[in-house]
């Protein structure tokens, strides 16, 4: 069994698809100590060397899914800065390829954040196209209208876009609160969606949890800096989803 160099940076994560060309060219990367190139082939058992960081190719390697329960503060970025700290950092190195994540959540949002070590996997479940729900928890500051709650639902412009909630469901409040949760899902994962959809009815979002994407739900133990893989059969589902073979 043999696999193109390029599929094969993509799928553990190194690179993209479309940058795989470009990552061969500007880094040191060797198969079996000969300089690799973007027609390169790989095998079983194959030494790949990228950057001085060697591995055995294993070409049978089973898809992997990682949850992480993100605090905030955190980043969703390759490395840290020096007042936040990188969430790659919380999560366990890969022995072989890396970890990549789907999708992002901003500094101020805690809750969900998934990680597969199969860089198709993680293009198919964050494209557009696929559609994969995402549910959050929301405070929102104030109480809203019925008719900015129906507003949201039937659709605004952000940006010129089109972008609207799927669900709105009241949470249980505190009588005289003056703060209201909410637990909403919307089909995309656009950058601040959630927060800027609130905000076209001048409406403040103070908290955000992702709480579920697709039919993955942040387990109510795995508490804030926890992580945990994904047993295989829960895997599949997600595969599933997507299309994908397994």
């Amino acid at each position: 069994m043999k696999i193109k160099l390029k599929k094969y940076l993509s799928n553990a994560g190194y690179c993209s698809r479309r940058k795989a060309k470009d990552f061969i060219e500007n880094n040191a990367v060797t198969i079996n100590g000969k300089r690799a190139s973007n027609d390169s082939v790989l095998q079983d058992r194959d030494v790949l060397i990228i950057n001085t960081k060697k591995e055995i190719v294993n070409l049978e390697i089973e898809t992997d899914i990682l949850i992480y329960h993100k605090p905030t503060g955190e980043i969703c970025s390759s490395k840290g800065t020096d007042s936040n700290k990188s969430v790659f950092e919380s999560i366990p190195e890969r022995t072989q390829g890396k970890w990549i994540m789907v999708g992002r959540l901003d500094v101020n949002t805690s809750g969900l954040l998934i990680f597969s070590n199969n860089g198709d996997l993680v293009q198919k479940l964050s494209h557009p196209s696929s559609a994969i729900k995402r549910y959050y928890l929301c405070r929102v500051f104030g109480n809203p209208k019925k008719s900015q709650i129906k507003k949201l639902l039937n659709g605004v412009k952000i940006n010129g876009n089109d972008s609207c909630f799927d669900e709105i469901i009241p949470m249980k409040k505190k009588t005289n609160a003056k703060n209201n949760w909410f637990k909403v899902s919307l089909h995309s994962g656009k950058n601040r969606e959630v927060r800027k959809l609130w905000e076209t009815e001048s409406l403040q979002v103070s908290r955000l949890i992702r709480i579920g994407f697709g039919p993955i739900e942040l387990p109510e133990d795995l508490k804030k800096g926890q992580y945990r893989c994904l047993e295989k059969n829960s895997v599949e589902r997600v595969i599933k989803l997507t299309g994908m073979e397994g």
